[in-house]
């Protein structure tokens, strides 16, 4: 490819780069995406597909709030019908202990403005009468929402483009250099981009550019399980998920649904492949059968899993580079990236706009990963033992309900 310039320069083509990239061009400033493979194609296009606003870390919910406005907005600001269903969002309690975690969700959220009702087992299998008596408690979110991620992201795309924002696919990236102020990308197409600022969106990918950049993060790739399903009573209900992570479900289109379950299962950078165990199908099939048992028969379709990247306390790297003047990172959204990405690319592109933003974002600063990495509970509960034994090696220190261990690489 020829050389090109821009005001902006962002490396990954996903749904933080595109929507980075439009608000930018709202914001006046030429952009150049650089993806390289298709625009949405990874994690942006293969993930489950939830809008959920509660079960969030407090610090996230400013920015998912943000983020709920754009997404409702979107099919005015696209002109196409993104298929954006407002469905609601249902947290299931399945044993005695998961009370208090429902309970400890629903503070969280309510003091961060969400709307939520907490409910017993019998009252949400009044109201949703396919959930068996295993329903110990709920948490019901009205306003979060699903989409099909596959049929979103080449529109989040297109908005991009159509801004004015040029998209290069296809094309990788292979060295960053500071040059006269801002940057000089090179690509296996050849040629160079230059730009005064440089947006790190490379989703699973982007620990490389940050550990080439000086700024390493412990960062890991994984995915979860996923399958279609067709069932005999359609699900026409809530998008499910038990806190105890062994059930998820939500509508799709054509009077399917899409299923799943953790732990999430090992990925490969190098193929950008996520493997999902023969077993897995079957035992999400059995627990869908024990907990949802008015689907009746289910007839499984495809199965599949996106490749994300994850942080051991399951928090997202949102900010400027401590050791790369104009370079901003916004990468590892530890499987919430979906959701939170059109309130992401609205704050990377007024932070380079303004040089400041109005959504809090310090909880995700990269410096945090200096000296100590803080480990959220759901790391152990929520992946497949192999990806998390290195941080199981590491000594290990109580603080605040998660574990904060001294950075001693294993």
């Amino acid at each position: 490819m020829a050389s090109a310039s821009a005001d902006v320069a962002i490396v990954g083509g996903g749904l933080v780069g595109c929507f980075a990239g439009y608000f930018l061009r709202a914001r006046g400033r030429s952009v150049i995406i650089i993806e390289k493979g298709a625009a949405g194609a990874a994690a942006s296009g293969s993930n489950f597909g939830n809008l959920r606003l509660q079960g969030r870390h407090p610090a996230q919910f400013p920015l998912s709030l943000r983020a709920q406005a754009i997404w409702e907005e979107l099919p005015r600001l696209s002109g196409e019908a993104c298929g954006l269903l407002a469905c609601g969002h249902l947290y299931l309690g399945l044993a005695a202990g998961d009370q208090a975690k429902l309970e400890g969700a629903a503070r969280e959220a309510l003091a961060a403005g969400l709307d939520v009702e907490l409910l017993t087992g019998a009252a949400a299998r009044g109201r949703w009468p396919m959930l068996s008596s295993l329903v110990t408690g709920a948490s019901w979110s009205k306003r979060d929402a699903v989409a099909e991620p596959g049929r979103v992201a080449p529109i989040v795309a297109r908005l991009a483009v159509r801004a004015g924002a040029k998209l290069v696919e296809h094309t990788k990236v292979e060295r960053i250099e500071a040059r006269g102020g801002g940057f000089a990308v090179s690509t296996d197409r050849g040629g160079s981009i230059r730009s005064d600022h440089l947006i790190n969106a490379a989703g699973a990918w982007g620990g490389e550019i940050a550990a080439a950049c000086g700024e390493p993060v412990p960062l890991f790739a994984a995915g979860p399980p996923l399958f279609l399903l067709r069932s005999e009573q359609p699900w026409q209900g809530p998008s499910l998920q038990a806190i105890d992570g062994t059930l998820l479900l939500r509508p799709g289109e054509g009077g399917a649904a899409v299923a799943g379950a953790f732990p999430r299962v090992k990925a490969d950078l190098a193929t950008g492949v996520a493997r999902v165990p023969s077993d897995r199908l079957p035992q999400g099939l059995a627990r869908l059968k024990a907990v949802v048992p008015g689907l009746g028969r289910l007839v499984p379709g495809r199965v599949w899993s996106g490749v994300e990247g994850y942080l051991p306390d399951m928090l997202p790297v949102i900010g400027w580079s401590g050791t790369r003047s104009g370079l901003v990172h916004a990468f590892g959204f530890s499987g919430h990236g979906f959701q939170l990405a059109p309130g992401v690319g609205a704050v990377l592109a007024e932070q380079i706009a303004t040089g400041v933003t109005k959504t809090p974002i310090e909880t995700f600063s990269p410096a945090r990963f200096a000296d100590a990495v803080t480990f959220d509970d759901k790391l152990w509960h929520e992946f497949d033992p192999e990806l998390v034994a290195r941080f199981r090696r590491q000594p290990v220190a109580e603080d605040a309900g998660d574990q904060t261990v001294a950075k001693t690489a294993s």
